[in-house]
């Protein structure tokens, strides 16, 4: 999506939403909890997480002019089979799904609003896949190119988490 139009996006969303601010570690979509919101990032960091075997596994990090939800929650009233948490101080814009649901009657919304999500899918399957065909090594230099925010603002234990890798490997990694 065009810098232009997730601009537009966001002016219409900013029309019809709710500013959230919230403390690090705070938890914005629970794991087993149907979310009926829609939620754009203004500012701050979360992480995407899910709980496997006792373990904190996560899956994505968000900054700065991202759009979310919990889909299978927003989409298909499912409770969220994830967790979406601060990392640190952030505000949020959010937006319950009625109103995204009239603004969908609007054609403009809808084309800019699908656009944004194919384009989340495409992010989404170029991250299983690299999960799959990648080593650790080639998984921390490509997201070292292609999103050093990561690894400059989040804390390394969670840089692990993301890579799949505990955070020794992540130590040998970046000593090498």
């Amino acid at each position: 999506m065009k810098n232009q139009e997730l601009n537009q996006l966001i002016e219409i969303l900013f029309k019809s939403g709710k500013v959230e601010n919230y403390k690090p570690k705070t938890v914005i979509i629970e794991e087993g909890v149907v979310s009926k919101k829609f939620y754009y990032l203004k500012k701050g960091i979360l992480r995407g997480w899910t709980n496997y075997d006792g373990k904190e596994i996560t899956f994505q990090f968000l900054f700065e002019d991202h759009i979310f939800c919990s889909s299978e929650s927003f989409f298909y009233n499912r409770p969220s089979s994830y967790t979406v948490e601060t990392v640190e101080a952030c505000t949020l814009l959010s937006i319950e799904k009625t109103v995204i649901d009239q603004l969908s009657e609007n054609n403009e919304f809808l084309n800019l609003f699908n656009k944004y999500l194919i384009g989340r899918v495409n992010d989404y399957q170029r991250l299983l896949i690299s999960q799959i065909q990648d080593k650790p090594e080639v998984r921390y230099k490509k997201l070292f190119e292609e999103n050093p925010e990561i690894i400059l603002r989040i804390p390394q234990h969670l840089v692990a988490s993301y890579l799949g890798i505990t955070p020794v490997s992540l130590s040998r990694i970046r000593n090498r």
